[in-house]
């Protein structure tokens, strides 16, 4: 059995983190329980508390004493990490730390972790574990489990309808702000009026003549509000954070800054991500006629 014992990010990281582990469990013949996503499971309490999936989740709302459960097993593992404990007869402690870009993973298909994770308990501490191969080859099955709230669904759909609305192609734009000011040193905060200039630049490539495009902002920002134009229109409204996500899902093509957020919607959705590593890159259509993630 594994364990995930470390608190990584916010939403999209902790789908991300935890799917690796779902698929690699599911591959593999082993159970899994994660005691940090009592933030977010309550938008997926439905799909979730279903779902045929080797994982299970530890506190499925906030409380004092998830809250206090939670302390204590950070606070053990970290003072286990710190005099150099990772073995005891009874668990290991796999620590894999690291959020900088260029990280090299850590296989879960490692024969020697799937053989513990089968044999004995693991606590698995850090960001970097990953199962790409799984990940693919068990997408409907992440589909599945991570389907939000019907309620949710709902808003989604409403929204799509409403902007689907005399519009040929819906691109999403996620403006990333408020933690990337500092993330990565701030190398990809970019400014709306930044978002705002690379949209009139889609919008007049000639792929996309005669279209009828929108672009929907989604955003952690607050009061962003950005014109139309006569060559496309632009959907500003305030959302709930796992409407926005399932609304990029549902767009034709998303451009962003690099992000699980938007990465994960593009995995789901099956939609063309245009990633911005950099904002002064000029864009052209060939970004545009590939079904994956793309960068520029």
């Amino acid at each position: 059995m594994v364990i995930i014992v470390s608190k990584e990010g916010q939403l999209a990281n902790r789908i991300l983190h935890a799917s690796s582990f779902m698929v690699n469990a599911h591959a593999h013949g082993y159970r899994v329980v994660h005691l940090f996503f009592d933030d977010y499971y309550t938008f997926f309490s439905e799909s979730l508390s279903g779902n045929k999936t080797p994982i299970k989740f530890f506190g499925k709302r906030k409380s004092w004493v998830v809250s206090l459960f939670q302390k204590i097993v950070i606070i053990g593992v970290k003072a286990f990490l710190k005099i150099g404990i990772t073995k005891l007869p009874f668990f290991e402690i796999v620590k894999y730390e690291g959020y900088h870009q260029g990280l090299e993973p850590f296989d879960l298909n490692d024969e020697q972790f799937v053989k513990k994770a089968k044999s004995k308990l693991i606590l698995a501490h850090g960001w970097a574990f990953r199962d790409p191969e799984n990940f693919k080859k068990h997408r409907p099955l992440l589909l599945d489990a991570w389907k939000p709230n019907k309620y949710y669904r709902g808003n989604v759909e409403k929204y799509f309808k409403k902007y689907k609305n005399g519009n040929d192609l819906l691109i999403g734009v996620h403006l990333r702000g408020g933690d990337y000011k500092n993330f990565e040193g701030g190398k990809w905060f970019y400014t709306p009026g930044q978002y705002y200039e690379k949209m009139k630049e889609v919008a007049t490539l000639e792929i996309f003549r005669n279209k009828r495009i929108a672009f929907i902002i989604c955003t952690n920002e607050k009061e962003v509000s950005l014109p139309a134009t006569a060559n496309f229109s632009v959907f500003n409204e305030e959302r709930h954070f796992i409407e926005d996500l399932y609304l990029l899902a549902k767009c034709n093509y998303i451009i962003g800054p690099p992000s699980t957020f938007s990465a994960w919607a593009s995995f789901y959705g099956d939609v063309p991500l245009l990633m911005l590593k950099d904002i002064s890159v000029n864009i052209s259509g060939e970004y545009f006629n590939k079904n994956a993630v793309v960068y520029c």
